[in-house]
């Protein structure tokens, strides 16, 4: 492929604005991590004493009390475990806040990601390319997740999606098992499906399209 100075250029131009937005999405991927700990916990408490039953106390002389001890246990950790998460979304809404964000705020971050990527794509060609060697992300080439995943993120909130931007998200549930909400921001779940995690992640798939 033949780069476009042009496009080359905005990219180099655009690396700083994409270290920081990815920056700033990252501390939303650590709270969803920090948040899900406690249930983790809970649940390894579970397996813990499952294992303890299994292997050891249904042998004991006294396995019909240790099994009743078990379930009582047990009993009470999933119920902790249900309570815990419950409180997943408030845990993570107190925790945006604490970093001064909100989750629709991170997904507009995302959207700014894909714009700088449609952009870039955009200088170095006429309109939407059709790049047969193009990485796939499942059964769509990675053009079309950036393309309709920008016209996305733009017009999310104008009512039902357009026919393309509705096709490409239904392929991506469809191919990659990922969560489409209606009537919002998806932008986040779609930097999941190109696996950008970091800018260098985008940077590298980027050179490749211009």
């Amino acid at each position: 492929m033949t780069h476009t100075p042009q496009a080359t250029q905005f990219l180099s131009d655009s690396e700083h604005a994409l270290s920081h937005l990815f920056d700033a999405i990252g501390e939303y991927g650590k709270i969803l991590s920090d948040s899900q700990i406690t249930v983790e916990k809970l649940k390894k408490s579970q397996d813990f004493l499952s294992d303890l039953f299994m292997y050891r106390d249904q042998w004991s002389p006294n396995a019909n009390h240790h099994y009743a001890q078990y379930m009582k246990r047990t009993e009470a950790l999933e119920k902790e475990k249900v309570e815990a998460a419950k409180g997943t979304d408030e845990k993570i809404e107190s925790a945006l806040l604490r970093i001064g964000s909100t989750v629709e705020s991170m997904s507009s971050l995302a959207a700014a990601v894909l714009q700088i990527a449609k952009q870039a794509i955009s200088l170095s060609h006429s309109g939407k390319p059709s790049l047969p060697l193009a990485r796939k992300i499942g059964s769509q080439s990675i053009i079309e997740v950036i393309w309709e995943g920008r016209n996305h993120g733009m017009h999310w909130d104008e009512g039902a999606p357009r026919a393309k931007v509705k096709a490409m998200l239904d392929a991506l549930v469809l191919d990659m098992g990922i969560t489409i909400e209606a009537k919002t921001n998806n932008c986040l779940s779609i930097l999941g499906a190109l696996e950008w995690k970091c800018s260098a992640d985008a940077i590298s798939d980027l050179k490749l399209l211009v």
